[in-house]
């Protein structure tokens, strides 16, 4: 198939044959029909694979979508030719996986001493393959991560709770910015397939505005301050490319009112109705000209000018914007 990676044909076929040796195993002691039916579909897309017909779709013989394929290599017919009740069946599927995946951003309850947090998060589709993250230390500091995982639809939402997952675990550790990444990297890497990557902005900053932050492969994290604005540039490769990878981080000092704001390619790419991209351009001089005090007010501009820019053209990327700014005392999450 033309839109499926050579690297991944082979992961999805060794991907099979386990499963297909698992089935048998368990159908030699407990044979149903159920997973003689299971063992079946096994065989037919391993043949499909073999014949050069994978992702073909079994009824029209158009192209299965690809990321339906990245989430189960068993599929065989593309959404157009699905059964009405195959149709519901999905529906439902996705309205879960989007409640699910909303429940992963940050909570609009959050309370983290010392910042102030904003953020807008708005999927092209249902799901999507954007996140941000923003986690206190316990002592005052706080962790911030924006990520876009590469593709569209299920299989960059799985990723994307992947991320979470990752993150969520080893920011407890206390590792330095720098090793956390490599160990989040190793992780990651076990858990994707071979053309899948992420591009992130991570970093931390102690309770006295001691910040460490790593820009891998994404696009420039402003840091905006009394007299200006700072653009911290992608420093690394993407997650995911390398298993054993490293990682270099920049620092700064930040004084109450600094305020960092990160972006996807989802608001630097929207188009307008002539195909005119957005730019990071733009959305720096909105910063740089609003002088604005608070993130909320940060990311309502930004919002607002970016629907404005847009007009009625559709998104066609994840669109997400995360402002945290140093404070120095308590401060609350707003969405």
């Amino acid at each position: 198939m033309a839109t499926i990676e050579t690297g991944y044909l082979q992961t999805a076929r060794e991907q099979l044959q386990s499963r297909r040796e698992r089935l048998e195993n368990v159908l030699h002691e407990h044979p149903t029909e159920q997973l003689s039916q299971l063992l079946t579909e096994v065989d037919q897309a391993l043949e499909r694979i073999d014949t050069g017909h994978y992702g073909e779709c079994a009824v029209c013989h158009g192209t299965v979508e690809t990321d339906r394929l990245l989430h189960d290599p068993l599929v065989s017919v593309c959404l157009e030719c699905l059964s009405p009740t195959q149709q519901r069946a999905l529906e439902y599927d996705l309205e879960l996986a989007a409640r699910i995946q909303n429940g992963l951003l940050p909570a609009p309850d959050v309370s983290i001493p010392g910042w102030q947090v904003a953020y807008h998060y708005r999927p092209a589709g249902v799901i999507g393959g954007d996140y941000c993250d923003v986690i206190s230390d316990g002592r005052g500091g706080a962790y911030f991560l924006i990520a876009d995982v590469a593709g569209k639809g299920v299989a960059a939402a799985m990723l994307t709770a992947n991320l979470r997952a990752v993150f969520r675990a080893l920011v407890p550790l206390g590792m330095p910015v720098e090793e956390l990444l490599a160990h989040a990297n190793r992780l990651f890497c076990e858990g994707k397939l071979p053309m899948q990557y992420a591009t992130l902005v991570f970093g931390y900053s102690s309770p006295a505005g001691e910040l460490k932050l790593v820009n891998a492969g994404h696009l420039p994290a402003f840091l905006v301050h009394g007299s200006g604005v700072d653009q911290m540039e992608s420093g690394g490769l993407p997650l995911g490319l390398f298993c054993e990878q490293q990682f270099i981080a920049e620092s700064a000092e930040l004084v109450p009112g600094d305020m960092l704001v990160l972006f996807t390619d989802g608001v630097s790419e929207a188009q307008d109705a002539r195909g005119e991209e957005y730019g990071v351009g733009k959305l720096l001089t909105l910063i740089e000209e609003g002088k604005f005090s608070c993130p909320e007010k940060v990311i309502e501009a930004c919002r607002d000018c970016l629907q404005d820019f847009r007009g009625d053209t559709p998104r066609a990327d994840d669109e997400t914007l995360l402002a945290i700014q140093f404070v120095g005392t308590g401060a609350r999450m707003v969405v």
